[in-house]
């Protein structure tokens, strides 16, 4: 398990998100982004719909990076 902060995945805050794999913890953030950051969503999505991959190729490299927590 990994865990990283909101702002470490693009964010805005220090709150924790806390996943097995990578795949997880896009779907914890996007969850935590909608539901607490609406503004942030709103950019993160128009991201997406320019270029699918691009948040992954930033924030991937950080995940692989990240210690494993017990």
């Amino acid at each position: 398990m990994k865990t990283m902060s909101c702002k470490e995945l693009g964010g805005p805050c220090d709150s924790k998100v806390s996943a097995n794999t990578w795949h997880e913890m896009v779907q914890k953030m996007t969850k935590h982004v909608i539901t607490n950051h609406p503004a942030t969503a709103k950019e993160m999505e128009k991201m997406h719909n320019k270029d699918p991959k691009k948040w992954g190729k930033i924030y991937k490299p950080k995940w692989d990076a990240a210690p494993e927590i017990e």
